[in-house]
């Protein structure tokens, strides 16, 4: 993926250590008997490794196809997992359920668009490189130009849905913190042995969420 080299390194590092977070997350769900939470941090660990793939190496077709069949798996799970909340606990259930949706729809798009052929040949004499507005060696088609429109306008209408479940993450992150930081005044220690423990913690998996949603923010900048 396109991009200063100096940012999309740290991105992708920031993705590898949240990938393995949630790799360590499914081991310690098992093995502490956590009755639910597996979907997610399946999805995330995926969406993790494919984020950080993406941001130091080219996709080809097959890669990104690839990628796209095991991402779509979660993407249609978490779609049925919205309509069953919409239908047994309402609009407001199925708020959890939307977010994990349009991270992974986000994640589609991007590997739809990296697997995409290349629209036109690259310029010999513009020394490989196919800037936007660059004359190239033949005619811009309507289907180009229509092509590229439409990956931009997609691009920041996912920039401003990911806007608004990262700003209900980074709400929800404050209040886990606020409410970790009072349970020494509160002493209910039923509360923190329920919480299985800093791995399992929510404060963790929502700030491994606000990451996630910040660098697929970026990501599709890049392609905007």
């Amino acid at each position: 993926m396109s991009g200063p080299i100096w940012l999309n390194w740290p991105f992708a590092g920031v993705m590898v250590i949240f990938a393995l977070y949630h790799g360590v997350r499914l081991v310690t769900a098992g093995q502490r008997g956590r009755p639910n939470g597996y979907d997610i941090d399946l999805a995330h660990l995926l969406m993790c490794t494919a984020m950080a793939a993406m941001l130091v190496m080219t996709f080809g077709a097959h890669l990104a196809t690839a990628w796209a069949v095991v991402v779509g798996v979660p993407t249609l799970w978490f779609i049925l997992r919205a309509v069953m909340a919409l239908v047994s606990g309402g609009a407001k259930a199925m708020m959890a359920p939307v977010q994990q949706v349009l991270m992974c729809a986000a994640m589609l798009f991007m590997l739809v668009v990296a697997g995409r052929p290349a629209s036109a040949p690259l310029s010999t004499a513009s020394g490989g490189m196919n800037m936007p507005g660059m004359a190239v060696g033949g005619p811009v088609s309507h289907d180009m130009v229509t092509s590229t429109s439409s990956v931009a306008v997609t691009s920041l209408v996912f920039v401003g849905l990911l806007g608004l479940v990262a700003a209900l993450h980074a709400r929800q992150l404050r209040a886990a913190v606020t409410s970790h930081v009072a349970w020494p005044l509160n002493r209910r220690p039923d509360v923190r042995q329920r919480s299985g423990g800093l791995l399992l913690a929510p404060g963790l998996s929502l700030g491994s969420q606000l990451a996630m949603s910040a660098t697929m923010i970026y990501m599709l900048v890049l392609l905007a």
